[in-house]
């Protein structure tokens, strides 16, 4: 029965409520703060806000965190020079918030950083559903970057693209 109730909120959840929410002007600052922020630091962030899952997703049980496990792999997180990736997922039928971090940067970050990031910007999203919380987000991601890998003289390759996914 969980699951079918669900699936029902996925369904009712309209798949562009994602962007209704975060409108062209906020996708561009998501962008402009993921390329501003990976100029600090070797590493490569991907933001995916996702309305709702597809419904035989959210049926059969599918977690918000396996999710943003496929789309760690979809987007190709994984593959950066450093195994420096990292993945901010948001799913709004489910109030979800997820990081992902390849292993190069999860060796060096504890778990606790990545969980105290989530737990804030859910938080920032229920007082209020808008880019704000999320560009927090972004910038503590940065930061955790920047200290583990910080660009020093040599700038970083942009190997991600830098626009937030809007699915």
């Amino acid at each position: 029965m969980p699951h079918f109730k669900r699936a029902l909120r996925h369904l009712g959840t309209r798949p562009g409520a994602a962007s209704k929410l975060f409108p062209a002007d906020a996708q561009q600052q998501l962008q402009q703060a993921v390329r501003a922020g990976e100029q600090r630091h070797h590493g490569e962030v991907r933001v995916v806000i996702e309305s709702s899952l597809p419904l035989a997703l959210a049926f059969s049980g599918t977690s918000p965190r396996a999710r943003a496990r496929a789309l760690f792999g979809a987007l190709e997180v994984w593959n950066t020079e450093g195994h420096t990736g990292v993945l901010l997922y948001i799913n709004l039928a489910d109030h979800a918030v997820e990081l992902l971090a390849d292993r190069g940067i999860d060796a060096r970050v504890a778990p606790e950083t990545w969980r105290a990031i989530c737990s804030e910007l859910a938080s920032g999203l229920a007082r209020e559903l808008s880019v704000k919380p999320v560009l927090a987000a972004v910038e503590k991601i940065h930061h955790q970057l920047a200290q583990h890998f910080p660009s020093g003289d040599r700038p970083n390759p942009n190997e991600l693209d830098d626009r937030p996914v809007m699915l």
